[in-house]
């Protein structure tokens, strides 16, 4: 497949059928200034397919990290723009689509930076966009996260930058299902599958969720108002769309009181933008009590500082090992390919839709059914081949729902 055919099929995907664009909605692109060329290609498909507007928010890595670096008293980096928490807003009230495109231009830009100044400055931010992304999780806009590789990025996942865009886009080809003959299709098959896997844990309504493995015995507590959903959602306006693509989990959100045991990370994840390896947590309660990781410990303690939602639940996810992801046997170091590889758990905010009726409760409403609220919200990869996942009744006995890392319902 030619350069400029792939990158328009893959546009078509996001545009069309991820985000599914309307007629007359404006579209929101967030991303690198390394994305640009791409960018262009999505604001072409986005304007064929109807779009009034398309607006793109570039950011700048090296100039962050800049910042970090030299801005001379720490206390600035609480300084954010008095107009950003307005703009967020715009987004959600004019019924804006939004796309978050990943793909760093320097995937290590934050290695090494002072721990406390990245949890200050991404405490700051956090706290400006936070009713943005309480909106996203509760699906008032349609919204999408995608990925465009890069150089550095692709390096990365294949140890040198030789041939890269050929070697990159090999593995990545079946991943997003440009291989079919009609990926629309293919995705929207995919999605029926998903659905079903969702239907399956929403009929049985499991107490708890049993993970075991190396390192890892954990309880993850659910409630009874708690529904599991995979695959495409619905907006408040009734538009179908894609959150992830690509996608490959079904996920609810946990009681996050309720979460007992100890549990080891898989995969390598990325936390206020340094590479955490080797994670474990001990939760007692609900909460993380212990912790430990072979490499960035430090930025990982920042993590659970940020406040008291980020040391618990407000995400469960089960994939299994037949994710093209995990078959393409590779460490994606970006969040949105590795969670689609593995199951995961997310320490930080829950989501509404996975509560009944839920997009419709206040924040006190959401507490009160022991949804987790946070600034933050990070998926740990805990899944592979060696793990297996139980669905635990009220009266203790387990049903087997992944064995071995592959799903059996």
């Amino acid at each position: 497949m030619k350069r400029t055919e792939l990158h328009r099929k893959y546009a078509e995907i996001i545009i069309k059928t991820a985000i599914n664009q309307q007629e007359g909605k404006p579209l929101l692109i967030r991303t690198e200034i390394v994305q640009k060329e791409f960018v262009r290609e999505l604001a072409r498909t986005a304007y064929e397919n109807g779009a009034s507007l398309v607006s793109v928010k570039y950011s700048d890595s090296e100039l962050g990290r800049m910042r970090l670096d030299r801005v001379k008293k720490e206390e600035y980096l609480d300084f954010v723009p008095s107009h950003v928490e307005n703009m967020y807003e715009s987004y959600l009230s004019d019924s804006w689509s939004s796309i978050s495109l990943r793909g760093p231009e320097n995937p290590d830009i934050m290695e090494g930076a002072d721990s406390r100044r990245l949890g200050r400055a991404s405490k700051a931010i956090s706290l400006a966009s936070q009713d943005f992304l309480k909106g996203i999780s509760a699906n008032r806009i349609a919204w999408n996260v995608c990925l465009f590789p890069t150089e550095a990025w692709a390096a990365k996942v294949l140890g040198d930058s030789a041939n890269w865009e050929e070697r990159i886009w090999e593995i990545l080809i079946p991943v997003l299902r440009l291989d079919r003959d009609d990926p629309a299709k293919a995705w929207l098959e995919h999605d029926a599958e998903l659905k079903r896997r969702s239907e399956h844990m929403n009929r049985m309504r499991y107490d708890m969720i049993h993970f075991t493995g190396p390192g890892t015995d954990l309880y993850v507590g659910m409630s009874p108002n708690r529904v599991f959903a995979g695959g495409r959602c619905v907006n408040q306006s009734g538009i179908v769309f894609f959150p992830n693509i690509p996608t490959e989990e079904i996920f609810s959100t946990p009681d996050y009181t309720r979460t007992e045991g100890t549990v080891r990370t898989t995969r390598p994840v990325e936390v206020l933008g340094s590479q955490v390896e080797g994670a474990w947590f001990r939760f007692q309660k609900g909460k993380v009590v212990e912790f430990g990781a072979d490499r960035n410990e430090a930025v990982l303690d920042q993590y659970l500082q940020f406040d008291e939602g980020a040391k618990a639940l407000g995400e469960v996810a089960l994939v299994d090992v037949n994710s093209p992801i995990y078959r393409s046997g590779k460490i994606f170091q970006n969040i949105l390919f590795d969670e689609n590889a593995s199951c995961h758990i997310a320490l930080g905010n829950g989501y509404a839709d996975c509560i009944e009726n839920g997009t419709s409760m206040s924040d006190e409403e959401l507490k009160a059914t022991r949804c987790n609220s946070s600034l933050v919200h990070t998926d740990f990869m805990i899944g592979s081949e060696e793990v297996s996942v139980l669905g635990v009744r009220k009266d203790g006995s387990e049903d087997r729902i992944i064995e071995d890392g592959v799903f059996i319902i």
